[in-house]
């Protein structure tokens, strides 16, 4: 994930893969919602590109040399060659994600600010932005794979699915072209063996075992077909099964068990059948994380791979200082920079390689969910157990001046746990800058007294706070709110950790308060982060305690509802009572990336798709040979110049707002 104002943004749920959902009961062989005129596919056509390359989806088969890879002694009723798929659904008419004019090779360089503490997938410590941008979807694959314009379900490693008349079993065809980055053929037994892993105890990881804890162990019917059973009714339990469940190979787990997995996979990588692969050697701890691309990929020349996956080395390379690597970028030597401070996107994108265009700025607004941007109050411990402390912290908080005089009134400020989409209450408070009601406030819960120093006490003790924080930047504006909270008699200690440390101290309960930024679901999950079920257990995302009778009622009730408009309303009344409990200081939010890069890069016109964030850049961007060599040219030549872009990006709201009008009956 990216950083946005001194905030290291984290995933919002252990399951933060997911960029969407369908309905179980939607047919999945329709077609695809058509993308805007003048467009390829469900990418706009690339700014620099082959010309001589097909953009017709018709040219990518989604099945292509079928069933070449299959074992002879399995049938077509079984799943293997022959296999028609009849009474079974699948989706062929899904449109281009990817360009295919796009050209492999080269490497792309980005900055991460923190370390992860492992690269495994499930277990301790596991939720990464780094596992979650780039180990699960370029290492590992899933059964299925969810389209992110139309949310679609389409094959990944499973070609064909069903889902029984009561939505309580599922049934997978598996690919028998699939194979693993050993050579091994992916078989329905790898699956099975994958949710014994992730439901032994030994591995650790409460938040998954309560997901896939409502199935009853896979059952192999086949080498090709596997089925599952849910303990209970839930629109999300084909999602989670079939998009969010990554397999492992069962090969190599049979020697494997959950304890041994978090004790000999912390950077060891059991084999994937991504396009993508992570050597031991590649990764030097502390310093920098490369992922290269696979030339024996299975699933090279299937539609759902076209113009992706281009880069021959992602080099993911640890800054710990984001002015350091802003300084980095400019020098060349990381390839993007995701620009968090908004003085940097004003006052500093404007030297020479910018007004050149060798350097390119662009702000991409997308539908992109937004997550939570705040102070996380652990409620474990006093005060923050008492809500007065909680609702006064936010009162001291003067979100408008930070938005006003640091941020360039780039951001607004948050009210809602879902905000920017459908799920926002609005009748959620505003939290307004407001010192004398905090002071009231704090006076009701017994801070109404004071020692020599000034500072509130009750019983003889100060009021004093540690704010646990991962990124140097954010002290631009926690210092502001360390004076307003010292001027009203409250101690608030900055303590600076590395990221890993951080993550640590947060799967362990270890804070006061810390600075977070969680990402979003285009469909939520509160379960796995607002469950009572999670609050008092370590390594979850629960991380502040919160327990509430009401939102444990409505999670089942979440769970069983198949309705979208109803599920809209549940979340609602959910983000009411999160926002009303205040066990986060909500800060500020924004609809957009900015993003600036080296002008050597071929990409969508629409930069990132419709519902992912800047992690689409090293799936979908390429090196632009021509661009590539003008940019070398430039280097040489301070004469050469490029035309700059657009300073904003709207392809995917324009996009939004051409498919309302022809939904529309007026059309």
């Amino acid at each position: 994930m990216e950083i946005w104002e001194g905030d290291v943004r984290r995933l919002h749920s252990s399951l933060a893969a997911l960029v969407g959902v369908i309905a179980m009961t939607a047919a999945c062989g329709g077609g695809s919602t058509p993308p805007p005129a003048g467009s390829t596919g469900t990418t706009a056509p690339s700014t620099s590109a082959p010309t001589n390359v097909s953009t017709d989806k018709n040219s990518y088969p989604v099945f292509p040399d079928a069933d070449a890879g299959a074992d002879p002694s399995v049938s077509a009723e079984q799943g293997g060659k022959g296999f028609k798929g009849e009474g079974w659904q699948t989706n062929t008419t899904f449109d281009l994600i990817g360009d295919p004019r796009a050209v492999k090779g080269g490497v792309f360089r980005q900055a991460f600010y923190e370390f992860p503490g492992t690269i495994r997938l499930y277990g301790p410590e596991h939720n990464s932005g780094f596992n979650y941008g780039i180990v699960g979807p370029y290492v590992y694959e899933t059964l299925l794979a969810l389209h992110p314009t139309t949310l679609e379900y389409f094959p990944a490693l499973a070609t064909h699915w069903q889902i029984s008349p009561d939505k309580l079993t599922y049934r997978f065809r598996i690919n028998p072209n699939a194979r693993w980055a050993d050579g091994q053929p992916v078989v329905a037994d790898d699956v099975v063996a994958t949710w014994n892993l992730v439901m032994d105890k030994g591995l650790q990881d409460p938040s998954a075992q309560l997901v896939y804890g409502k199935f009853e162990r896979p059952v192999a019917e086949s080498k090709y077909i596997v089925s599952v059973k849910s303990k209970q009714l839930n629109w999300r339990n084909f999602l989670y099964f079939s998009q969010s469940l990554w397999i492992f190979p069962a090969h190599v787990l049979k020697n494997v068990d959950g304890a041994t997995y978090i004790r000999d996979y912390n950077f060891k990588m059991i084999p994937g059948s991504g396009p993508y692969v992570i050597n031991e050697s590649d990764v030097v701890k502390g310093k920098s994380v490369s992922v290269r691309r696979r030339k024996d990929y299975w699933a090279e020349k299937e539609r759902r791979n076209a113009g992706l996956n281009n880069f021959d080395e992602i080099r993911a390379i640890l800054v710990r200082d984001q002015t350091l690597a802003f300084e980095m970028f400019k020098k060349g030597d990381l390839d993007y920079y995701y620009v968090n401070v908004s003085r940097e996107w004003i006052e500093e994108m404007n030297f020479d390689k910018v007004q050149r265009g060798m350097i390119q700025k662009v702000k991409i607004f997308n539908d992109n969910p937004i997550g939570i941007s705040g102070i996380a109050l652990n409620t474990r411990k006093a005060p923050f157990d008492d809500i007065r402390v909680r609702q006064a912290l936010g009162a001291f908080l003067n979100r408008d001046l930070l938005i006003d005089k640091l941020f360039y009134k780039e951001y607004v400020p948050q009210h809602s746990y879902y905000g920017g989409g459908i799920y926002e209450n609005p009748n959620n408070p505003k939290n307004p800058y407001d010192p004398s009601a905090g002071l009231k406030l704090l006076a009701d819960a017994g801070w109404n007294a004071r020692d020599g120093q000034g500072r509130l006490v009750k019983a003889g003790r100060p009021l004093i706070i540690e704010l646990l924080y991962a990124d140097k930047g954010s002290e631009r504006w926690m210092t502001i709110y360390q004076e307003d909270l010292r001027k009203v008699g409250i101690t608030l200690n900055l303590r600076l950790v590395t990221g890993e440390t951080f993550f640590k101290l947060l799967m362990q309960r270890k804070f006061d308060a810390a600075d977070m930024a969680w990402g979003g679901l285009t469909f939520p999950n509160p379960e796995t982060s607002f469950s009572s079920s999670l609050a008092d257990v370590d390594n979850n995302n629960n991380i502040t305690g919160f327990k509430n009778k009401r939102v444990d009622e409505l999670l089942p009730i979440y769970d069983l509802e198949f309705d979208q408009q109803k599920r809209t309303g549940i979340i609602r009344e959910i983000d009411g009572i999160l926002a009303n409990d205040r066990h986060y200081v909500l800060k500020w939010q924004a609809p957009f990336f900015r993003i600036a890069y080296w002008n050597k890069f071929g990409h969508p016109e629409s930069y990132l798709s419709r519902t992912n964030d800047t992690g689409d850049m090293v799936g979908m961007w390429w090196i632009d040979p021509a661009k590539s060599a003008e940019l070398e040219r430039a280097m040489r030549d301070p004469s050469v110049k490029f035309p700059a872009v657009p300073l904003e990006n709207r392809y995917w709201p324009e996009y939004s707002k051409k498919q309302g009008a022809a939904a529309s009956p007026s059309n």
